[in-house]
């Protein structure tokens, strides 16, 4: 049994705000957004910590998208 997310147009501010980034950078809000937005506290840090894995800081693009790639491979993610 999965848990129900919050639906489009629900939620506080903050989540359908997300939900619209969400939207517009990946044409869809992702299953596991829908969940974390059941705890917005817990959305947010989410957010934060993909801001700072996104950020270009020390590697470049190439070899993030190489490491994130394999690790999808690794644990058997379907995208």
């Amino acid at each position: 049994m999965r848990i129900p997310g919050v639906q489009d147009g629900r939620g506080p501010l903050m989540v359908r705000l997300a939900y619209w980034y969400t939207r517009r950078l990946w044409g869809q809000v992702l299953a596991p957004m829908r969940v974390y937005a059941l705890v917005p506290r817990l959305m947010m840090a989410f957010g934060k910590i993909l801001r700072a894995i996104e950020r270009p800081r020390r590697l470049p693009i190439r070899v993030k998208s190489m490491a994130m790639a394999r690790t999808a491979a690794v644990i058997g993610c379907p995208f």
